[in-house]
């Protein structure tokens, strides 16, 4: 009895929680990295970091377009029809795409590095940073792609490591070498990212299916597909790049570098809701293109339980405690107490939302998710225009989170209104049925 009932525990949740041991290891890696910028920078440069990190983390999300998430999406609904021949074919489009968007936004950006120092920011002395900075579009882009067609062929726990904790870990190492300051910090992080391409394509070229027949399934455009999706990935990358960029433009480095390091003990939270969706997305299009939606609200019901489980108790402790939290960076990060918690409020309404925009956009809906992020998007310009001047750090935590629970309520009614349920939902109704049947 008790060995039946571990063995449906490793079927059923087996995959999640290697899963999620892998995202574990994100908290030294990403986390050591943002922390060694906080102990080895003082204030003003740790804000200067995060607004050139910020900006090129955005201009790189420009260089994908979200094809690295259609190339998931694409790849395991051909290889749900045994066609390896053409996601093989995807997977090689996906790359000659991007390698030339981030060619040509990296440029741009080098370009654009000394007006937005003296014009925007009004602090002459960033411009080599923006031109570092630059370094970081390519490397950055090819290591998703790479993630995605790992994604693509279910190596989930493959495709978390190049997303989420190589990079990062690599960047510890070259950092802990190396005498840290903005500059280098910038350096490292482009070497790291080269680093996680490199070992990405060893794992991805090994785990290609064998050469079969191509044209089983019609190939979808994958730029079209990825605009789609894009289009959530563009507000999670403007909620972490818009407020520093606002308010290094409106307010203090100081101010930045308070908000920066509030934002990246949410991001420990969020860590774990993201690595959730990442692992859900393939398993949603594959059953969606099975056509088994019992499966499919089943599926989303397990996900958003499991996002929950991991996620609820650190929002509450964090919520009680922000102090002793920030003090690990330092003891100038403590006023950052206020603005921690109300980002704890938007990280909430996202956790309660795991899964649903990724559920919409691996079913087929993402014009729907286009009009929920263009919402959303505007909220986050409105709010920021309107609160970062007025309230600093507080204020663009106030905007991220108003833009968090606008983007969560969306997906939530058009989910519920597309596909007759939503996750969480999905969820309270697995949970009744299970007592239902327990008495």
């Amino acid at each position: 009895m008790r060995a039946d009932l571990l063995d449906r525990l490793r079927r059923q949740y087996g995959g999640s929680l290697v899963t999620t041991g892998t995202r574990l290891i994100d908290v030294p890696c990403r986390y050591g990295m943002h922390l060694m910028i906080a102990l080895r920078l003082p204030l003003a440069e740790v804000g200067a970091f995060y607004i050139v990190f910020g900006t090129m983390m955005l201009a790189s999300g420009l260089g994908r377009l979200g094809i690295d998430r259609a190339l998931t999406r694409e790849m395991a609904r051909v290889l749900a029809a045994e066609d390896s021949g053409s996601a093989r074919a995807s997977m090689i489009r996906a790359f000659a795409m991007v390698g030339g968007l981030s060619l040509a936004l990296a440029g741009i950006a080098a370009a654009a590095a000394w007006p937005l120092a003296h014009w925007v920011m009004h602090k002459p002395e960033m411009t080599t940073l923006f031109l570092l900075g630059a370094l970081l579009i390519i490397p950055q882009n090819l290591a998703n792609v790479v993630a995605g067609a790992l994604a693509g062929l279910h190596r989930v726990t493959q495709s978390q490591i190049v997303y989420t904790w190589l990079w990062p870990g690599l960047f510890c190492v070259l950092a802990f070498l190396l005498p840290l300051t903005v500059g280098v910090a910038l350096v490292a992080i482009a070497a790291a990212m080269t680093l996680a391409v490199v070992i990405g394509g060893v794992m991805l070229v090994r785990d290609l299916p064998a050469r079969g027949t191509e044209g089983k399934v019609q190939p979808v455009p994958l730029l079209s597909t990825g605009l789609s999706l894009f289009s959530l990935e563009l507000v999670q990358l403007l909620i972490s790049a818009a407020p520093p960029f606002v308010l290094g433009a409106v307010a203090s480095t100081d101010e930045v570098g308070l908000y920066a390091i509030a934002w990246r003990v949410v991001l420990v939270i969020y860590m774990f809701v993201s690595g959730v969706a990442s692992m859900v997305s393939p398993r949603f299009a594959r059953l969606y293109m099975l056509g088994d939606l019992a499966g499919l609200k089943q599926e989303a019901g397990k996900a958003i339980g499991f996002a929950l489980a991991l996620a609820i108790l650190p929002i509450v402790l964090v919520t009680i405690e922000p102090h002793r939290i920030l003090l690990l960076f330092g003891r100038h990060f403590e006023p950052a107490a206020s603005t921690l918690r109300i980002l704890l409020l938007g990280q909430l309404a996202a956790t309660l939302t795991t899964t649903t925009p990724e559920l919409l956009g691996m079913t087929g809906y993402a014009k729907s998710l286009l009009r929920i992020n263009g919402l959303a998007l505007l909220t986050l310009l409105a709010g920021l225009a309107w609160f970062a001047p007025r309230f600093g750090a507080d204020g663009a935590a106030v905007a991220t989170t108003m833009t968090m629970i606008v983007n969560g309520i969306g997906a939530t009614w058009v989910s519920r209104r597309k596909l007759g349920f939503a996750p969480i939902g999905a969820l309270y109704d697995g949970l009744r049925h299970r007592r239902r049947v327990t008495r």
